[in-house]
This record gives C-alpha cells, structure tokens and sequence, in this order.
C-alpha cells in the first residue's frame, strides 16, 4: 500500500486543478454577466450556455440568466422552453421565484394569456417569499382583468385545491364580475370567501369589498342585460360569442367613461340549453334594474325567446339571427343582423331606385338561402316597375351550366344586370368560366358569399362589373377604424375582429338609445322604433317598424379587391 507521503502530491496536483477549473468559470460567469449589464445579450447568452451545459457552480445561475437574456432577445418561445426546464430541474433553485416571473412575461408576449395566468397561478402556491406572492398576485390579477373571461377563471377555480390559491382565485372572479357589472354574482363570490376562507389573505379583502358594495348597492339603476351562448352544450367555452362580448363590453366601457351615471352589465351564459334560457329571461325580466337585452346570438335561441316574450316587456337585440320570422308576432324581439328576404328586396330597391336598372335576369341554385334571396329581389323588383325577363337555376356544385347561361343570350341586348346569389361559393368560378365561354359579358349582381369567391382575378371581365351587398365590411384603411381598432387592443389586449364588432355595433346602437332618453324598459322601445340611426364600423343599424336592420352594405369589385360604394338603407 502506498503511504502517504507518496499520495500526497497526487491529491495536491488534482486539487489544484479544480480551483483552476472553478477560477476559470468563476471568470467567465463573470465576464458574462458583464456583458448582460451592458446590453450585449447574444454574446452573455452564448457564454452562459457554455457554463450551463457543464457541471460547475455556476450552472443554475447560468441557466437563471440564459432566460433573461432571451427575453431581452425577444426570443419568447426559446425563453418559454428553458424556464420550465429550469423549474422541473431546479425547483429549489434561490433562482425559481424570479425565473417564474420571466416565464409568465414570456407568456404574455406571446399572447398566451391563460398559460400566463396559470404559471401566475403556481407562484403563489409555491413560492416562500411573501414579496413574490404579492407581485404574482398582482401580474395574476391584471392577467385576468384584462384577457380573461368569467369563465375562465370559474374554470382555474374549479380545478384548483390549494386553499390559498382558490382564495385568490375566487376574489379575482369577484373583481371581474363586478367589473362586468355582474355586482349580484360578485356579492356571492365575497360571501364564500368570507364564510370558507377566513385563513387567507382574501378573507379581509372580501369583507371591505363587501361593505363598498353594500354602500353602492343602488347607485347604479340602469342596467343591460347580455345573453350568450359562452360555453357550448359540451361546456367547450364558445369562442364567437365570447369575441362578441368583447365587443359589447368595450362599447358600455366607451359610454360609461363618458357619464358620471354609470350603465351596468348582467352578462349571462345561455350554455345552448333550453331551460337556462328560460331561467334568464325570468331572472332578467324580474330585475327592474335591467332595461333591455342584447342577444342571443343564434336563431334556435333566438325562437325560445321569442316564444317567451309574451311573459316580459323587456325588448332583445340580436346582433346575428337571420330567421325570417323571428320578428312576426312579437313586439319585443329586434335583429341587427337583415334576414335574407330584407337583403334581396333592399338589394332590389338599391339597383332600381338609386341605379335605375329596368330589366333583369336571375340565376340562382336551389340550395339554402339562395331562392329565399332570388325571390324576394324578384318580387320586390316587379313591385318597383322592373322586369324579370329571364330565371334559372342550377344544383350547387354543378360542373356544367352551359344550358343556364346559353337560355340567357337571348335576352342579352335587353339586360341591364344579372343577379346570382350564391349558395355556396366555389359555384361561382363555374358560372363566370361559362359566361366567359359563351361570351355573356353583363353586369353581375351578387351576396356576400362572392366575398370569397374563387375565379373573380381570372375573369376580370365579368368580375369588375360585379356589386354584391354584404352583411358586415370592415375598411382596415379607414383613420377612424385604425383608431379605434388601437383604441380596443390598448384596453382589452386583442385586435378586432368580425365578431367583435358584430357585438361592438349593437352595443353602441344600444348606448345611442341610452345618450338621448331617460332609460326605462318603454322608452328606450319607443326610441328604437323611432327609426333612430346608429353608424356602426361592420354596418350601420335602424329598424324598420317590422324590427329588422334596414341596412346593407353596397360593395363592387374592382381591382382584385372589394371596395365600398355606400351603406344603403332600404324600406319595408
């Protein structure tokens, strides 16, 4: 056996060479938080990836600073990933609390906004550090106010066992409602709390909370009612009412910012069923706080409140329900959204009235809405004084329609347009190939489905005479639409969208009727029937005595793009 002595300088030399070894990182972690301090983030990053991936003492310090050094590269996805490999690797880390912090950031410039709160979530559950607690309780908060819904958060709620954290999670759902004007479900929430969480922090604030809201029980007596489908029957949260709701949310907090008397919102889920809507309109129709309604969104839903109105004065807005007849028989039921007979007749009056086009021909498939539309512009158009000269139809998804548009050449030299309202529109790129083919080059009148359509750049001929009316157009070069898409995101955090203004421009039509009378359930009715006028971004909105939005949009084809020519009001 070797003795000592003789093993001595072995374990000297190696010795040695670890302290050169940790000497060496020691510089270079060094050298590279320098380079951090001074901005220069891809040579820092590269330097600490070459000390994290090695065992030294610096490893986890390093890995710390690769996530900062890429959110300082706005590589937001990169820094995602190697945060939560640093939390399943280092979750005792002195490092963790604050590399928390860096993952939700990341998060949120990503616009994950419900991962987000999540990783909010887990920071205080699991962090020891009563500064970070209240900092994630903070960036939480915002998180929720300003990206998430009411379901959501009931959502993080429902899952969550932490007492704390459900604690936090319950007083948040309070804040938001109240928030959205739900101040009655908010109250529920601050009682729960109080009663079953009297450990926690929330504990106190739900009680002071609770005591404001006692005080300002009644200064607010103007309230809107709101009923969408936010979550479908499998309880799958629905992403168009939800973006709709954004929409009416963002018009009320425009009229609310502009009053001292503050216009709240009941905001309720019909959850596609039958019977919560029932309850709803009982709830709502009880509460003589709440003035009138917006929604539902669908016409199903639309028909079960419809057949319910005869138990309530209060009046409905849908922003979307196209039925024909959800309107007859009632007095309380309005759709913003024209139905299809009031789109061909409207259509009809524009090219007769303001076009003074005399003689026509239609071509329309026998699917859908497309009869519904051609009948009603050829019935409308004859009541004018016009002339039908020609009517054909066609399967949709025909590849041959040669017959269709051959029995219109001989009426060619007396035709001032052709109308084709499309059911579907991949038809389209075979009835302009046909017409091309047998070379009917006429005016072509048109519904929104052309928006879409394929074929229209191939056969400009045809195509660059084409008018259709639409539903919605949204002119994304407009100043006033910049501004006010700027304007939503800077508040709500999303760009706008269709169906955001499909909720927008009800809601505002709606805060129009609430500016220009004192608010009660019969003179806001007699205001909207009135014919009052409310200029929208999608498209503008008056009732006709029949209850129906009179307006369309006027579009032509020019250019490779549609472009607007008015938003026309029709009669009926």
């Amino acid at each position: 056996m070797k003795s000592l002595k003789s093993i001595l300088p072995y374990m000297l030399f190696f010795f040695s060479l670890n302290l050169l070894a940790q000497s060496a990182d020691q510089q270079k972690f060094n050298e590279a938080v320098k380079l951090f301090q001074n901005k220069k983030y891809q040579s820092a990053l590269t330097s600490f990836q070459q000390l994290a991936n090695k065992e030294n003492d610096y490893q986890t310090a390093s890995k710390f600073f690769i996530v900062k050094n890429l959110i300082e590269l706005k590589k937001y996805s990169e820094a995602e990933n190697e945060a939560q490999d640093f939390i399943k690797k280092f979750g005792n880390s002195k490092y963790v609390d604050e590399v928390y912090i860096l993952l939700v950031k990341s998060l949120l410039e990503q616009k994950k906004y419900k991962s987000a709160f999540n990783q909010a979530a887990n920071l205080i559950r699991k962090t020891n550090s009563t500064s970070y607690k209240i900092e994630a309780k903070s960036i939480a908060s915002k998180i929720a106010k300003n990206y998430l819904s009411g379901y959501d958060l009931r959502e993080f709620e429902e899952k969550e066992s932490d007492k704390n954290v459900k604690a936090f999670l319950l007083f948040t759902l309070a804040e938001l409602y109240s928030l959205e004007g739900d101040n009655a479900r908010a109250e529920d929430i601050l009682d729960e709390i109080i009663e079953n969480y009297s450990q926690t922090d929330e504990y106190f604030l739900a009680k002071n909370s609770h005591s404001n809201n006692a005080e300002k029980k009644n200064a607010s007596e103007n309230i809107i009612g709101v009923l969408l489908p936010l979550t479908d029957t499998d309880g799958k949260e629905n992403l168009v009412a939800k973006e709709m709701l954004e929409g009416i949310k963002f018009a009320f907090h425009e009229l609310n910012s502009q009053r001292e008397n503050k216009i709240g919102l009941i905001i309720r889920d019909s959850k596609r069923n039958e019977n919560q809507i029932r309850k709803i309109i009982e709830e709502f129709n009880s509460d003589t706080r709440i003035k009138a309604v917006i929604g539902p969104v669908y016409s199903d839903e639309s028909e079960i409140v419809v057949s319910s109105s005869k138990n309530t004065d209060l009046i409905f807005i849908s922003p979307t329900a196209t039925d024909e007849d959800l309107t007859e028989n009632n007095d309380q039921f309005y759709q913003a959204n024209p139905p299809f007979t009031v789109r061909g007749k409207v259509f009809a009056q524009y090219i007769y009235l303001k076009e003074a086009k005399r003689n026509f021909a239609i071509l329309n498939s026998l699917e859908g809405y497309s009869p519904i539309l051609a009948k009603s512009f050829a019935d409308e158009f004859q009541r004018l004084g016009g002339n039908i000269l020609v009517k054909e139809t066609y399967r949709s998804k025909s590849i041959d329609l040669s017959k269709q548009i051959s029995n219109l050449i001989p009426y060619l030299e007396r035709l001032d347009g052709l109308y084709i309202p499309l059911s579907d529109r991949v038809d389209a790129e075979i009835i302009l190939s046909e017409m091309l083919r047998q070379n009917v080059i006429i005016p072509v009148y048109g519904n929104q489905d052309w928006l879409n359509a394929k074929g229209l750049e191939t056969s400009s001929t045809i195509s660059n005479t084409l008018k259709i009316t639409s539903d919605y157009f949204i002119d994304y070069s407009d100043k006033s639409f910049s501004e006010f898409n700027e304007a939503f995101l800077n508040i709500t955090g999303k760009e706008v969208t269709r169906n955001v203004l499909y909720g927008y421009d009800t809601a505002k039509f709606l805060t129009t009727v609430l500016r220009s009378v004192q608010p009660t359930r019969k003179t806001i009715k007699l205001k909207i029937d009135s014919g009052l006028k409310s200029t929208g971004y999608h498209n503008n909105i008056s009732f006709s005595k029949k209850k129906r939005n009179l307006y369309l949009n006027i579009l032509n084809y020019s250019g490779g793009k549609f472009l607007l020519i008015e938003k026309y009001r029709g009669t009926e």
